[in-house]
């Protein structure tokens, strides 16, 4: 017994520091001892006040958290950020401390509620057209809520990396659509963890991935409202590369390299595919990392890693 836990010890601290390098590598750090002995849960924090901005297709209240800066002097570099959950699940405070935290570093982070579909309900078009509704509220009540539009990025994780780059990159292109009218801003730059940009291949490589398995097609086929056979118009308009081409804003995509959720070879091919159309995506491949892994505990490694390097990217975009 004492063998094996030497042995496990080892891989342990194996993967620690393979981990840390690549943290560092991309400008991110991680406090150890915060890691070990600071873990909370990820949404133990609360927004400091909630506004409805839209409502959705069956006419409910849709509402965005609004983390405040403390101690903020004018308007602050703005975050709207965009949860996942496959389209089909998740809501706006499900990583609440992680927000409160980019808060608490001076940031205004502005959390959207947006329409989730059901194998009943296609939201394709109409969750896409409420994050647009929520960007251009944003614009339209900056000086409300203290938000610095000049210095304004989109942030979304799994599903809600679709949502953000997409919404992104239709207004770069004038071509946004939001549900409540306006202008939709164009955001300084866009950051994607573990992103579903690939619909398509959501639905078409769910038979071969090792994890989720058919559960990928439910989202897609949710989502879409069919198969990309029977609406490859839908798919096509949901596929983030649709919408991102030059002038799209800078994008930082961190990549869990052992996702079995999304493929990762399906994210780096995408951002392959935005930088031959002019788009400056940065990736950040993350080892040992499964879907979702910076949600596992507030203060994780996983936590603060991806928090620092996005906090790095920020500085260089929004400054």
């Amino acid at each position: 017994m004492t063998g094996f836990g030497v042995v496990g010890t080892i891989a342990n601290l194996a993967v620690v520091i393979v981990l840390l390098v690549a943290i560092t590598s991309a400008g991110g750090s991680v406090n150890l001892f915060t890691a070990t002995f600071g873990l909370s849960a990820i949404d133990s924090a609360s927004p400091d006040r909630k506004e409805v901005y839209d409502k959705s297709s069956s006419g409910d209240d849709l509402s965005v958290s609004i983390y405040e800066p403390e101690r903020a002097k004018g308007s602050a570099p703005t975050i709207m950020y965009v949860h996942g959950g496959g389209w089909i699940a998740g809501e706006p405070d499900a990583a609440s401390s992680e927000l409160r935290e980019l808060a608490d570093r001076g940031y205004l982070v502005v959390s959207v509620e947006y329409e989730l579909a059901t194998l009943d309900n296609a939201t394709w078009q109409s969750a896409p057209s409420q994050v647009a509704c929520a960007a251009s509220w944003i614009q339209t009540h900056a000086d409300t809520i203290g938000a610095d539009t000049d210095r304004l990025a989109f942030w979304g994780e799994s599903s809600g990396s679709n949502l953000v780059a997409n919404t992104a990159g239709a207004a770069a292109q004038g071509e946004a659509e939001s549900s409540c009218g306006g202008t939709v801003p164009v955001p300084a730059a866009v950051i994607a963890d573990y992103p579903a940009f690939d619909v398509t291949g959501l639905y078409e490589n769910a038979s071969t991935g090792p994890g989720a398995g058919s559960g990928t097609r439910l989202f897609a086929t949710s989502y879409t409202g069919g198969t990309p056979e029977e609406y490859p118009e839908r798919y096509s308009a949901a596929d983030s590369v649709t919408h991102l081409k030059a002038p799209a804003p800078p994008v930082l995509m961190m990549t869990a390299m052992r996702d079995d959720v999304i493929t990762p070879s399906d994210q780096l091919e995408w951002a392959e595919s935005a930088r031959s159309r002019g788009v400056d995506v940065r990736t950040v491949k993350v080892p040992l990392a499964n879907h979702a892994y910076t949600q596992k505990a507030k203060n994780s490694i996983g936590s603060q890693g991806h928090l620092s390097i996005a906090e790095a990217y920020l500085s260089e975009q929004l400054r």
